[in-house]
């Protein structure tokens, strides 16, 4: 059976909001820098230290992306993991569902958090240039780990049957 194309738009579209959201935040941080004259209070790296910090953490979260990604999103891994769920559900077309959604929030919190905490540092030393390269970025990390959810979720549902 074929993955829904309804299941499938909206798990592309929670990865895209996701990681569209550091985009986002950099805009209103450069925003706050560049038109209402926001400063750091204080300083806590060097500019240059914390760009190049930020620019290392950030190429090697794109270096990591796609083996993280096959390793968390494996159909096998997807269908050992258990769910919490109120409602009973199919165990070959729904369940299957619900594990890649819940599968793919627990990948997109480890892919977000090297953008969360540059967003943090950007905002404490005010670097509006930094916030919108991890904007950027974060959309770049979108495209590259990016799964073909129609077929891991057809891989998934193959895997619950087998299993259950």
């Amino acid at each position: 059976m074929p993955a829904s194309t309804s299941a499938v738009q909206r798990l592309n579209m929670f990865w895209f909001l996701v990681l569209s959201a550091p985009l986002l935040i950099g805009i209103a941080i450069a925003g706050l820098v560049w038109f209402g004259n926001y400063t750091a209070s204080m300083e806590w790296l060097p500019q240059d230290t914390l760009r190049t910090g930020a620019m290392g953490a950030m190429a090697l979260m794109l270096v990591i992306a796609r083996p993280l990604r096959n390793a968390l999103l494996a159909p096998s891994t997807i269908a050992q993991r258990s769910i919490q769920t109120t409602t009973p559900a199919d165990p070959a077309g729904d369940t299957a569902v619900f594990k890649v959604q819940a599968s793919m929030f627990m990948l997109l919190a480890i892919l977000d958090a090297v953008s969360m905490l540059v967003i943090a540092l950007s905002l404490m030393q005010a670097d509006a240039l930094l916030a919108l390269l991890n904007g950027v970025y974060t959309l770049v990390l979108a495209i590259i780990a990016r799964p073909d959810f129609a077929a891991l979720l057809d891989a998934t549902r193959n895997q619950l049957t087998q299993k259950g």
